[in-house]
């Protein structure tokens, strides 16, 4: 008969699992798809009484079937076929589940088939020698033998203060757990269970909320953007005075002072206000989602105290809603960051919110990691914990983190670029591989932790296979670099044949350059100018593709800027027409100054490369969009920062177009003389060499509306050049606009490109 429970049992359960996943607690995130102790009235029963020696417990333990830190000798087999554990766990769960969650019958047969022999997350191999409803009968009859033999059971226990336990009786022995030996049927201790109750409740809360408030973190900081941007869809709201009235009050100025581009102390561009809006509301998330509400019960099985319990929850929280950070930080980081397509926002300010979500996701790594040391210290434990893996990963993810933080600093990252670029990807991936041994050395794959960690590592893989893919499909190309006369090698030329791009910035990849073949670098696409004529292609500068000199390091890294705009010209040789796309650069350090090295040593001064192409990409945002809706438009350019505006001169539809050029050498602007006559008849050009335009007279010409009509229309204020140029107009048309004239509704647009 027994034989015959068994194999029905087992194909039940056979069945069972080929209608249900085997991972009988969900998958997922812990609140969504996963859970842990449900219900938590059967794993408190199963928690009391976990330690105790069964018949066939190992004598001498050589494993630990439970988790770090709740270490169980017995084995899961062992677990489902012993008859007086499952008789003492059906008597426990029908009393004590009645009383409290009162789950339905088939949760609790749901359980008994799956987590009897891990006792943590289900695992439907593990079948049980009795269904649930055999065992409760058995140890009912128990009672009733105990009952006829007039057998007593004293009920007095040490009920710990403040706990409140429930009132049962039985004939039969209480057990309180322990290791004590378990060879009949027992009533589980109420005082017992209900600490385990009050743990498991509180964990199994306090967990769901782990994985809501970071994924408020991570959806806010991603989809934000989003809505923010939705705004620019209101029927008329571009054209509306009170919309750039705002936007000149909350939007467009520094968060205080004059400077946005131009470094303050510490090396760094302060944020304008619409950006500092957008920080001080995630920081504002990462403080408040914190320290709000946990559930606390006390007392309870494992927190000893209230504090002790707030602490190691907190420190719990913390951990995870560092990933959530880490989620966005890798997006925004990416060139390929599918907001670019979806918002108005540009790729420079995404890169700034990239720098702020990582300083919270150090901020929350480093308190989850002082919060558990503290609490381990606390209970005693700390000794046994460091020579844990889980915990010495941890440590690496931890150091790695906060290294990231001063290898980023602005006077790095200009000095010596290469060396801030490798070792940020270095120390991101020793983070993340951190990050996933310390949840695998804990959890493997139950709790859902890990998901935090393939999110951002799925981001990076994804977004440089993008890359490699594209610098594929665009394939290898000739780079004609040439060192413009006049401008004492501060400026050099681009031009690239075989390939017609129109806007936007490319990252170049000059693999004979250096021994650092794989980097690749921002230019902003300009357009050929019509001097570029056949000795741009001279075929006897053609580059040793073996010589590759050292690289100086990068002083300052943006797109270089340049234009690009597709072109034609005949090769004499073939009598053919090859693509030409054209990018200007100010010679810097870093690759720039290679490149110039390069091109200076010839004779014509110019050298033939090897280049790759990854891009364009429209790091500008929505600006093409932004400028469909305006009637006028005033560009004002410093230096090489013409470059960016050609292609939106170019392009200009607008019924007023004015481009106010400063540079301070007049070879640059030889150089480009031929591209500007080139211009649309709307396009009004001034151009001053040596010297600084007048900008208070400029902007308040073409902002305020002098005759009261608003003839010109929505203007388009496009400003590209130095940090101080671009600050100076910024704050001149904000402080314009606020001042009580009457001004035509603008649109500022910073081509700008920072890291």
């Amino acid at each position: 008969m027994v034989q015959l429970r068994v194999w029905l049992v087992s194909s039940l359960t056979t069945l069972l699992l080929c209608t249900k996943s085997v991972r009988a607690d969900g998958t997922g995130l812990i609140g969504y798809g996963k859970t842990l102790y449900n219900p938590p009235c059967s794993f408190a029963c199963r928690s009391v009484i976990r330690k105790q020696t069964l018949s066939c417990t190992p004598s001498v333990p050589s494993e630990n079937h439970g988790t770090a830190h709740n270490p169980v000798t017995t084995p899961p087999e062992c677990f489902v076929q012993d008859i007086p554990f499952l008789k003492t766990m059906a008597l426990c769960i029908d009393v004590y589940c009645a009383l409290s969650d009162k789950p339905p019958a088939n949760l609790l047969e749901d359980y008994w088939v799956s987590h009897l022999g891990t006792g943590t997350l289900g695992d439907y191999q593990y079948v049980p020698v009795m269904s649930y409803q055999d065992a409760l009968a058995a140890a009912r009859k128990d009672e009733d033998d105990a009952t006829a033999s007039n057998a007593t059971t004293s009920m007095s226990e040490s009920v710990p203060e403040n706990l409140v336990p429930y009132r049962v009786s039985s004939p039969l022995a209480i057990t309180t757990g322990g290791s004590d030996v378990l060879n009949e049927t027992q009533l589980v201790s109420p005082v017992e269970w209900q600490l385990q109750y009050n743990y498991l409740s509180d964990f199994e809360v306090n967990e769901k909320g782990h994985s809501t408030m970071t994924l408020v973190v991570t959806i806010v900081a991603i989809c934000l953007p989003i809505l923010l941007s939705l705004l620019r869809f209101i029927p008329g709201i571009a054209a509306s005075h009170g919309w750039s009235y705002m936007k000149s009050m909350l939007i467009y100025p520094p968060i205080f002072g004059r400077n946005h581009r131009k470094p303050v102390a510490g090396g760094i561009g302060l944020p304008n206000r619409g950006q500092s809006l957008y920080i001080l509301l995630i920081s504002f998330l990462n403080i408040i989602l914190l320290i709000a509400p946990y559930s606390i019960t006390q007392p309870q099985a494992s927190y000893t105290s209230r504090a002790i319990q707030t602490v190691g929850s907190m420190g719990d929280r913390a951990g995870t809603m560092a990933m959530g950070n880490v989620v966005a930080l890798f997006l925004f980081s990416s060139r390929n960051n599918f907001l670019l397509y979806l918002t108005d926002w540009s790729y420079s300010t995404y890169l700034l919110l990239h720098r702020w979500l990582g300083y919270w996701a150090v901020i929350q790594t480093v308190i989850h990691s002082a919060m558990l040391w503290g609490h381990y210290v606390k209970a005693g434990t700390y000794a046994d914990e460091i020579l844990r893996l889980y915990w010495i990963w941890g440590i690496v993810g931890t150091v790695a983190v906060c290294c990231i933080i001063p290898f980023s600093l602005p006077q790095i990252r200009h000095k010596f670029y290469e060396f801030f670029i490798v070792s940020h990807i270095a120390l991101s991936l020793l983070f993340l591989i951190g990050y996933y041994y310390h949840i695998w050395y804990v959890y493997e794959y139950n709790w859902g932790y890990e998901i935090w960690m393939f999110m951002p590592a799925g981001i990076w893989a994804l977004e440089h296979l993008v890359r490699i893919g594209r610098m594929i499909f665009q394939g290898s190309r000739t780079a004609i670099v040439t060192v413009i006369p006049d401008v004492d090698g501060e400026y050099i030329r681009i031009d690239i044949e075989g390939k017609a791009l129109n806007t936007g910035v490319a990252y170049l990849c000059f693999p004979t350059l250096s021994w650092r073949f794989w980097e690749t670098h921002p230019f902003s696409v300009s357009g050929l100018s019509s001097n570029v004529q056949q000795e741009h292609l001279h075929p006897s500068e053609t580059e040793d593709a073996n010589s590759s000199p050292g690289l100086d390091a990068n002083h300052e890294k943006r797109p270089v800027e340049h234009t690009t705009t597709p072109a034609a010209i005949c090769d004499a040789s073939s009598g053919r027409h090859t693509s030409i796309t054209t990018f200007f650069a100010r010679t810097r350090g870093g690759v720039t100054k290679a490149l110039t090295t390069r091109a200076s040593g010839s004779d014509s001064k110019q050298v033939r490369l090897r280049v790759v192409i990854d891009g364009p990409y429209n790091h500008s945002g929505q600006v093409y969009s932004q400028l469909a809706q305006c009637g006028s438009m005033l560009c004002i350019a410093g230096g090489v920062g013409i470059t960016a505006c050609l292609p939106l001169l170019r392009q200009s539809k607008t019924k007023y177009t004015k481009l106010f050029w400063s540079s301070r050498k007049s070879g640059l602007v030889n150089n480009l003389t031929p591209t500007l006559n080139a211009f649309p008849s709307n396009v009004k050009v001034e151009i001053l060499v040596g010297q600084r335009f007048n900008l208070d007279s400029i902007i308040s010409q073409e902002l305020i509306d002098h005759d009261g009509t608003g003839s010109k229309g929505l203007l388009a204020i496009v400003v590209s050049g130095p940090p101080g140029l671009a600050d100076d107009v910024r704050v001149k048309v904000t402080q314009l606009a606020k001042s009580g004239e009457r001004t035509h509704a603008y649109v500022l647009i910073d081509e700008a490109f920072s890291w």
